[in-house]
């Protein structure tokens, strides 16, 4: 691909906080690997606190910008932003229609904190002169509902509003479904022919800043990179997802997402995870697998890696379990995760979680790490009950080693012990297998031993 072609140009306004607007576009088409060409509209004074003022350049600057840019290159697609005003929308649209530009359109009406980010002469001007330019048109449901007049509280009112909005002009809108109330987002995309659903659970507790700005320039990015607009919309909201599950806070305020965390695991989000109970658990083992990064040393990393598992509640099959698909292996320096969260990656750590679950369904979770002499001795040290078992006492018949020793440890002690241990045989590697009743309580449990260093 030329480097020409992959160039990309934002319209919109400059965030001094830098989560949302014209740097939040730049670090999107930066996160796939885009040349991002900025035109400036407005310069806001603003923090994660809320917005303080707003300032409008004056036009001749921002159509200068524009033409300078022309001049030397050639955007293949152009997302547009807080515009602001009638005189900016009028002016940039004329910008498009004589520049032939493929346009995704992010109608920026307020701020996520509540500031409005536009004039009353906005919107009778963005639905007469921009949308009927638009590729994409990219509105969230308060956006729509000023759009269209029309109070949006369900699915259908979205699918209405889809329509309106397209008779307008534009080729394909996309209303975001953020807003809506549930536990499920459900973003709608309309082509004027069919609509498209793409689900995914809503984080809880988190709101973060700029998430807007990043999914219609993601949107943006993609279609520059030739991908069609519904796999544009599906592998963005993926990645803002994940974005904003990693988000966190430089200010007093609000969250801002993160792209510095989010590249490696953009596709690892399974459709399955709009289930309630799938997602809490996959979430409860993200979280954990983070948290045992932070203290794990390369030392507690066994040859064959580590892997970890969470059970659904009640799980009788591997399918049911989510675990790493390449485990935890060890660098240089330190462990890393090597693998997407999937429920079904591992029959090795499932067989443990299941047989533990025939003697005590409350004990879902399990991880495997090295086997040392010393490392028994800091579990002990710490309080914890560990259990051993020894492979060359496994029956012919037996189904498979780690289900037979699993039971010969509960069926011996009476209980499942916080450890399970064996010493290794030829080929075997020695193991030390850490339960409890959720990957947190694994975590703490591994944390214990660490500590005892």
């Amino acid at each position: 691909m030329k480097e020409k072609e992959k160039i990309v140009m934002s319209i919109a306004g400059s965030d001094s906080s830098s989560g949302a607007g014209i740097q939040a576009d730049l670090k999107a088409f930066t996160f796939l690997g885009l040349h991002g060409l900025t035109v400036i509209t407005c310069i806001t004074a603003q923090s994660t606190l809320g917005v303080k003022t707003i300032h409008k350049l004056p036009l001749s600057v921002i159509e200068d910008q524009i033409d300078t840019l022309i001049e030397d290159m050639k955007p293949i697609i152009v997302k547009t932003g807080m515009l602001y005003d009638e005189k900016i929308v009028k002016s940039v649209t004329k910008k498009i229609r004589l520049n032939k530009f493929t346009t995704v359109v992010d109608p920026v009406m307020a701020s996520t904190s509540g500031y409005d980010l536009a004039d009353k002469s906005f919107f009778d001007v963005v639905k007469k002169e921009l949308i009927p330019n638009a590729y994409v048109l990219t509105p969230n449901i308060q956006e729509a509902e000023i759009l269209t007049g029309r109070e949006i509280t369900n699915l259908s009112d979205i699918k209405k509003a889809c329509r309106e909005l397209y008779e307008l002009g534009t080729k394909n809108v996309l209303i975001t479904g953020g807003h809506l109330k549930g536990e499920i987002s459900q973003d709608t995309l309309f082509d004027g022919e069919k609509y498209q659903i793409f689900k995914l659970p809503k984080i809880p507790d988190k709101k973060a800043h700029g998430s807007g700005c990043t999914l219609s320039a993601l949107i943006t990015g993609h279609l520059a990179l030739k991908e069609g607009v519904a796999t544009a919309v599906e592998k963005s909201k993926r990645i803002v997802w994940n974005m904003i599950k990693e988000s966190y806070n430089p200010g007093r305020g609000i969250d801002v997402i993160n792209y510095i965390n989010s590249k490696i695991w953009e596709n690892e989000i399974p459709i399955y995870l709009y289930n309630k109970t799938y997602f809490e658990v996959w979430t409860g083992l993200k979280n954990s697998v983070d948290k045992l990064l932070l203290f794990l040393s390369k030392e507690y990393v066994p040859e064959i890696g580590i892997n970890f598992g969470y059970a659904l509640p009640n799980a009788h099959d591997a399918i049911e379990i989510c675990a790493i698909e390449g485990r935890i292996t060890k660098t240089v320096s330190r462990p890393i995760r090597c693998g997407a969260l999937r429920f079904g990656a591992s029959k090795h750590i499932s067989s443990i979680i299941l047989t533990v679950m025939n003697s005590n369904p409350s004990i879902r979770s399990a991880v495997n790490i090295r086997y040392s002499k010393a490392n028994i001795d800091k579990l002990k040290k710490s309080g914890l009950k560990i259990e051993y078992f020894d492979r060359k006492k496994e029956p012919k018949n037996a189904r498979s080693t780690m289900e037979w020793g699993t039971n010969h440890v509960i069926k011996k002690c009476g209980f499942v012990p916080d450890a399970i241990y064996d010493t290794g045989a030829v080929g075997k590697e020695p193991i030390i297998r850490i339960l409890g009743e959720n990957p947190e309580k694994v975590v703490k449990k591994v944390f214990l031993l660490c500590k005892n260093r």
